[in-house]
């Protein structure tokens, strides 16, 4: 989640540089409504999904631990200790936590002041009329007219709004805030405002945004001037003069502001070329199939694959045939393997119970600390150490299981002289293939990066694959086994079930004295 995060932020960033460089050549070739449609390609790149390519790996399969064993361990484990950040989930989760609640308090703060604003402009309103889902309002609150509400729309003009603007001044400025509903303006200037507040700490962000609304304004320009005639660009030009009031309401459009007014009208004197809108559009919709494919977030999703008996080689990255070695360690039951899962130490029934460096009990004689002593010359405290170690001794050893019958099974499963000749196959075989991939890999490094793979990442797979392949000594393998006496071990393991059983009647035994002695 960070690292998207992460690479979606400079991605957009790159994007908004991107559109705020070629926005005013695109304005004077196509128009401002194609300009205005630039900014689509930063926000089509929010919704871009990680692009994740899915690679399988081979793996030997992992040999089941055993289950039982009777070397009995009672030493306590000391309880990790967490930093004052960790407590909280380390740094990223702090910063994240961070980054959620400024951009939390940025949008919250901004939207109650516009709450604010818009109560004190309704309050002082009275409706003038209605054109089709949109409330006209005449208010002294505003001193130019204002187009607000998503669900309830409204257009606000001032109480002077005939003395100020001629008859078709006022037509041209109410057909401007109209356009605004009916392009949905109002809700990509709150979609902007929320991916503001998630920039909050890019300034990039922060100039993209007043760029975005100027070019708003000028694409609604736009769309009011291809429906009138050449004779009333000069009404409208004078109406946005007269309408720049230096105020405007967030997630509102108000007809101008002082400061952007001589571009704006600078921008009105430009007429796009014939046909230039529709190229426009045709580049928007380029520049997104473009963009989106090279700033998107990439992944590998490795899927490990356990190895059947005598793995074969595999195809990876494409183009290129990695080889796997031979899961030699799933079809040869380790003698090591075995011989840790007969427990040899607990052969013998215990004379001594050690539960930690500092507390053991032989027989009747309890050494504790250093100094050993009998049941009833413990102090209390030493006596409820004593109970607590017992009582975790016997919860633990309860659970204890020798699985006799699979270790059996484990080594019924030796492979015979002919099956370990195969196993010499099929490494030689693996060293072979590797030596070939490491060829290929060479004679097709630009082809793979082309196809998106790292030319350098197969090669160290290839290796890491050669030097498992070479370390395997089968020869070794098969003389370890030949050493496995079923019988023998069928011995060790009663003796160690034997070793069990008396472990935990003395645990019993020492339970028993301690509940004769409530003390």
């Amino acid at each position: 989640m960070t690292d998207w995060l992460l690479h979606t932020l400079v991605a957009t960033s790159a994007l908004m540089l991107l559109v705020l460089a070629v926005r005013e050549p695109v304005r004077k070739r196509f128009g401002s409504r194609v300009a205005y449609g630039l900014w689509l390609i930063p926000v089509a790149r929010l919704f871009m999904p990680t692009l994740t390519s899915t690679v399988e790996r081979i793996v030997p399969a992992q040999a089941a631990p055993a289950q039982g064993s009777a070397s009995i361990d009672f030493t306590p484990v000391a309880a990790a200790q967490w930093s004052l950040v960790e407590s909280f989930g380390g740094w990223p989760t702090l910063l994240f936590a961070l980054w959620l609640s400024v951009a939390a308090a940025l949008f919250l703060t901004r939207l109650a002041a516009y709450l604010r604003d818009r109560r004190a402009i309704l309050a002082s309103s009275a409706e003038v009329e209605r054109i089709g889902w949109v409330r006209i309002l005449r208010s002294p609150e505003v001193a130019s007219p204002i187009a607000l509400g998503i669900v309830d729309r409204l257009i606000v003009i001032p109480a002077d709004f005939e003395r100020l603007y001629a008859p078709r001044e006022q037509r041209l400025v109410l057909e401007h805030e109209l356009a605004h509903h009916r392009s949905g303006d109002l809700v990509a200037n709150l979609f902007a405002f929320v991916l503001l507040c998630l920039q909050w700490f890019n300034p990039l962000a922060w100039v993209a945004h007043a760029a975005f609304r100027f070019d708003q304004e000028a694409a609604c320009d736009a769309r009011v001037l291809d429906k009138v005639s050449a004779g009333d660009r000069a009404d409208y030009g004078r109406a946005i003069a007269k309408a720049a009031s230096g105020r405007a309401l967030l997630f509102a459009s108000a007809l101008d502001r002082h400061h952007r007014l001589h571009r704006r009208l600078k921008s009105m004197l430009r007429n796009p070329r014939p046909g230039g809108t529709i190229a426009g559009k045709a580049i928007i919709v380029g520049g997104i199939a473009i963009a989106l494919p090279l700033t998107a977030s990439r992944a590998v999703d490795y899927i490990y694959v356990p190895a059947a008996p005598v793995a074969a080689v595999h195809q990876a990255a494409q183009s290129a045939e990695l080889p796997v070695v031979p899961a030699v360690a799933h079809v040869v039951p380790s003698s090591a393997a075995v011989v840790a899962a007969v427990p040899r130490s607990a052969s013998r029934a215990p004379s001594q119970m050690r539960f930690d460096d500092n507390l053991s009990i032989n027989g009747d004689l309890i050494t504790i600390d250093g100094q050993t002593k009998r049941w009833d010359q413990l102090t209390p405290a030493e006596k409820a150490r004593v109970r607590a170690s017992v009582a975790k001794a016997r919860a633990e050893i309860a659970n204890v299981r020798i699985d006799r019958d699979r270790i059996m099974r484990s080594v019924a499963s030796i492979p015979d002289k002919a099956q370990f000749e195969k196993i010499r196959q099929d490494v030689a075989r693996a060293q072979q293939n590797a030596a070939e991939a490491m060829r290929r890999v060479s004679l097709q490094r630009d082809e793979l990066r082309k196809a998106g793979v790292d030319p350098s990442a197969i090669e160290a797979e290839v290796q890491e694959a050669m030097k498992a392949a070479q370390s395997v000594d089968v020869d070794a393998i098969q003389r370890s086994l030949a050493a496995a006496d079923p019988a023998k071990i069928s011995a060790e393991l009663d003796g160690a079930q034997r070793s069990v059983e008396a472990a935990r009647a003395e645990l019993e035994r020492l339970q028993a004295r301690m509940d004769a002695d409530p003390r």
